[in-house]
C-alpha cells in the first residue's frame, strides 16, 4: 500500500490548504500522484479506499436521518444541507402525495466561484442536525478525529478544484451525486434512495418523468467544456461529454430542464 503524500503535496504547493490526515491514509498500489499540469489528461487515478470508507459512513448517517419516520434535516458542514419535502399532485381526480429530497448548497461552496444555487429554507417544524462524526466513526474503523479531519481535508481538495474552475462530481453513496459544471449545480439522487422514501416504483417514475428530481444515472451525460470531471471522494478524473461553452444557450434542453427542476437557480 502507498499513501496520499504524492497526490496532495503538489496541491499544497499551489494552495493554502494542507492535508496531514489524507497523507496518512492508504491507497491502492498503482499511479499515486501527478503534477497539476497532468490534469489536462483524460485519465483516471486509483481511488483512496480509506477516504471512500469514511465518506460512506458520512453518507450512511445522512441517509439514516432522511429516512426516519420523522425525517430530520441534516447538514454536511462545508457542503450543504438535505431535507425531505412532502409534495402533492393530482391524477385521475385523486390527490397523491410523495416525498422529495431537497438539497441546499453551502454558501462556502457557492461563493468559491459564484455558483448558481437555490437557498431553500428548512421548514421550522423539521429538526436540524449536523453530521455527527462521533456516531459516524462507529460505522468505520477510524477515530472520530480522523473521520472529521478526513472529511474537512477532502472538502478542501474539492474547493481547490472548484477554485481552478474545474468541474466536479461529489458522490454520497446511496444518496446521490452533487454535480458542478461551470456555475451550474445539480443534486441528482439515487433511485434506490427515492424508492426507500416513497415505496412505489410508479411514484418514482413520475418524479423522474416530471423532472421533480433527477436520477444520478443522468450525471454521466452532463457535459463539461473540459470533457472530464473530478470525482470525489474517489479522487478520480472521469471522462464526460465535452461542450465548447458553458453558456445556457449551449446547454442541452434535457440537462437545462433537469438543472432548473432541482431548485438549482436562486439568489
Amino acid at each position: 500500500m502507498t499513501n496520499l503524500a504524492a497526490r496532495v503535496t503538489s496541491v499544497e504547493f499551489c494552495s493554502t490548504f494542507t492535508f496531514p490526515t489524507l497523507k496518512k491514509l492508504s491507497v491502492n498500489d498503482g499511479l499515486v500522484g501527478h503534477e497539476l499540469a497532468d490534469l489536462e489528461l483524460d485519465v483516471s487515478f486509483p481511488c483512496f479506499p480509506d477516504v471512500v470508507t469514511i465518506w460512506s459512513g458520512v453518507s450512511k448517517y445522512v441517509r439514516q436521518q432522511l429516512l426516519k419516520e420523522e425525517p430530520q434535516a441534516v447538514t454536511i458542514t462545508g457542503l450543504g444541507t438535505f431535507h425531505i419535502k412532502k409534495c402533492y399532485f393530482f391524477e385521475n381526480g385523486k390527490m397523491l402525495t410523495f416525498q422529495r429530497p431537497v438539497f441546499s448548497l453551502s454558501r462556502t461552496v457557492a461563493q468559491i466561484r459564484e455558483l448558481q444555487h437555490a437557498s431553500v429554507s428548512v421548514p421550522r417544524e423539521i429538526k436540524k442536525v449536523s453530521v455527527s462524526y462521533k456516531k459516524t466513526h462507529l460505522n468505520v474503523p477510524y477515530s472520530e478525529k480522523v473521520v472529521q479531519q478526513c472529511v474537512q481535508e477532502t472538502l478542501n481538495f474539492f474547493y481547490f478544484i472548484l477554485k481552478k474552475e474545474e468541474d466536479a462530481d461529489f458522490i454520497l453513496k446511496d444518496v446521490g451525486t452533487l454535480a458542478i459544471r461551470g456555475t451550474e449545480v445539480t443534486m441528482a439522487f439515487c433511485e434506490g434512495f427515492l424508492l426507500s422514501l416513497n415505496k412505489s416504483r410508479g411514484t418514482i417514475e413520475k418524479l423522474l418523468t416530471n423532472k421533480w428530481v433527477i436520477s444520478d444515472k443522468e450525471v454521466s451525460l452532463f457535459p463539461s467544456r473540459f470533457g472530464r470531471v473530478h470525482r470525489f471522494p474517489q479522487f478520480e478524473i472521469r471522462v464526460v461529454p465535452r461542450r465548447v461553452s458553458l453558456t445556457d444557450e449551449e446547454t442541452s434542453p434535457d440537462v437545462k430542464s433537469g438543472l432548473s427542476s432541482t431548485g438549482k437557480r436562486g439568489n
